[in-house]
């Protein structure tokens, strides 16, 4: 070659160029489709040999044999470079079956073409000249038909080869799309080349700018290698939080004005009462943007309610660089749900174990005042008492002993409630029997009260899947809050019958009644309507929480219909045995 030429001067410092870079990009063995790249380089560095030789040629037959033979380089190339593209954004192995025919078969039927034409002239036709100038020799081509199938079948892959970068564009991560944008248009290039010399005459020292137009390619590609291995690293990394962060985001103005919201943001508006307002005026967060906007910092108050989720708000301003000026705010909510919701079920748990300890004080204090009140006098009295004054002192020091061991079995019971130890023995339990014990049980509570008891039964036998113990605990617990609430000489009323296949068990009283929207309050434990200290009816608070409990491993329910001052009625349901 003639090194003097500044065409070939050229081709060498492009050559060398795209030989280095492709040496550091050797180093880089992670990098997708990096053995096709390098074949690219290659092929490259062929097509531009084979340039120089041809502008620096001294004979016709010397500048025709070599612009034959280059066409192994002008095919191998965009076929390297579309399978690198194949591998490195799509990030799957290119086809076996393609790198035979695109990389053998079809270079060496259009090389063979090219070398041959002398012969068949189909390839370059009979007005290919050498033709020798100022600015040196070059070849000028008359293209034949198989000329312009070569090409078709160039373009075809070089099309495919921007297919591929174009998808890429389509499907990336918004944190890489500007990437693969680059890649598209460094594909773009040797296209555009191309045309402009098949289509314009537009030359480059006489010669065909396309394998000058690969080199830039290469080179922008490379170039993109080692700033930071293809990408920004630094951005996308910001950009992949920004856009896949799970907590909304927004980019607001200095004025508080959105320009930009990541997924999790935008989600979050289109869910908001007004989708179209303002972030100024959205919900509980409108507030805290007009405070940064007037103020340039966040109010003393960040966490906010949107919807039924809990956001704490962070602002971070942003600006070109240090001194200089603030161009907006990046504001995140950091989702705090999950705290927010533990925190309170933490609070509810300690005001839950203070209404414990103060009911169970409260409870246990009132029997064993009236325990020890009695075996006192007792003591005290010995021989001054009358027989009847002992048992009645002896009677009511059973009654609260009674009462302390109730309120111990409820404990037990709720603790045991929420673990295995709870058991339930599920055997064939005739209900009539079970409800007719249970209200002569009921017959004993209390007696000064003279509560009257009706109970009316199922003529048919209503039988049911239970543990005859556990059955038995939840009807003593009914009817023992109906003598509880119900007035001296009051009546309560015990029923059973059937109805669309279920047994139903109701037990009325004719006490003070419970208000209206306090059922939560009626099956929670440790909860009593009347907590006061002058109240006349005592409790654990935990028996129609048991009730419930019990009722529900056994497929069943309680219900209660009541008003103030007339009585209530509970109705328990059991599946009948079929």
């Amino acid at each position: 070659m003639d090194v003097g030429m500044p065409a070939v001067q050229l081709v060498i410092v492009t050559a060398s160029v795209v030989t280095v870079l492709g040496y550091w990009v050797r180093g880089h063995s992670s990098l997708p489709g990096k053995h096709w790249f390098l074949l690219a380089i290659l092929a490259m560095d062929m097509w531009l040999l084979s340039v120089g030789v041809e502008l620096s040629a001294t004979t016709a037959a010397c500048a025709f044999g070599v612009s034959r033979w280059a066409w192994i380089g002008f095919v191998l190339l965009p076929t390297f470079w579309a399978f690198f593209l194949y591998e490195y954004a799509l990030g799957a192995k290119v086809p076996r079956y393609l790198v035979p025919i695109c990389a053998g078969v079809a270079p060496a039927l259009i090389t063979l073409a090219a070398v041959t034409s002398g012969w068949h002239e189909k390839f370059y036709g009979p007005e290919t000249k050498w033709i020798l100038s100022e600015e040196g020799a070059y070849v000028q081509s008359d293209h034949g038909p198989l000329f312009f199938i070569a090409i078709a079948y160039l373009y075809m892959v070089i099309v495919a080869a921007a297919v591929v970068a174009g998808r890429a564009v389509r499907t990336a991560n918004p944190a890489v799309r500007s990437f693969f944008l680059k890649l598209f248009a460094a594909t773009l290039i040797p296209m555009v080349a191309n045309l402009g010399y098949i289509l314009g005459g537009i030359t480059l020292f006489h010669t065909d700018p396309t394998p000058f137009s690969f080199a830039l390619s290469l080179t922008l590609v490379v170039w993109l290698v080692a700033d930071n291995r293809w990408i920004d690293v630094n951005a996308i990394a910001r950009e992949l939080l920004f856009y896949n962060s799970t907590d909304p985001v927004f980019v607001v103005d200095p004025s508080g004005v959105a320009i930009e919201t990541n997924p999790a943001a935008a989600d979050l508006l289109r869910r908001g009462a007004e989708p179209e307002a303002p972030l100024s005026e959205f919900g509980e967060l409108g507030p805290v943007i007009r405070h940064l906007a007037a103020h340039g910092s966040l109010p003393d108050v960040t966490d906010i309610q949107l919807g039924h989720r809990h956001f704490a708000v962070r602002a971070h301003a942003i600006s070109l660089g240090v001194g200089q000026k603030q161009v907006g705010w990046a504001v995140a909510l950091l989702d705090v749900t999950v705290q927010k919701i533990a925190a309170q079920k933490a609070i509810a748990a300690e005001q839950m174990q203070m209404q414990f300890l103060a009911t169970v004080s409260h409870e246990l204090r009132t029997p064993l005042t009236v325990i020890n009140g009695a075996l006192g006098l007792l003591s005290q009295g010995g021989a001054k008492l009358s027989d009847a004054q002992k048992a009645r002192l002896l009677g009511k020091a059973t009654d609260g002993s009674e009462t302390l061991t109730t309120l111990v079995n409820d404990l037990i019971d709720t603790q045991s409630l929420s673990s295995a130890a709870f058991s339930i023995d599920l055997q064939s339990v005739a209900l009539g029997p079970l409800v007719q014990g249970a209200v002569a049980r009921a017959e004993s509570l209390q007696p000064d009260k003279d509560i009257r008891f009706t109970c009316a039964l199922s003529d048919a036998p209503l039988t049911v899947q239970a543990d005859a113990e556990r059955l038995g605990q939840v009807f003593g617990n009914v009817l023992s809050n109906a003598v509880k609430f119900s007035l001296p000489g009051g009546l309560v009323e015990v029923s059973l019958e059937q109805a669309e296949g279920m047994a139903l068990v109701q037990v009325s009283d004719s006490g003070c009644g419970i208000p209206p929207g306090a059922e939560e309050q009626v099956f929670a434990r440790f909860s009593q309507l009347d907590g006061s200290d002058t109240k006349t009816a005592y409790g654990s608070g935990l028996g129609m929480h048991i009730t419930r409990q019990i009722l529900d491993r056994h497929g069943g329910s309680i219900r209660y219909v009541s008003a103030p001052g007339v009585g209530t009625t509970f109705t328990i349901s059991l599946p009948l045995v079929a």
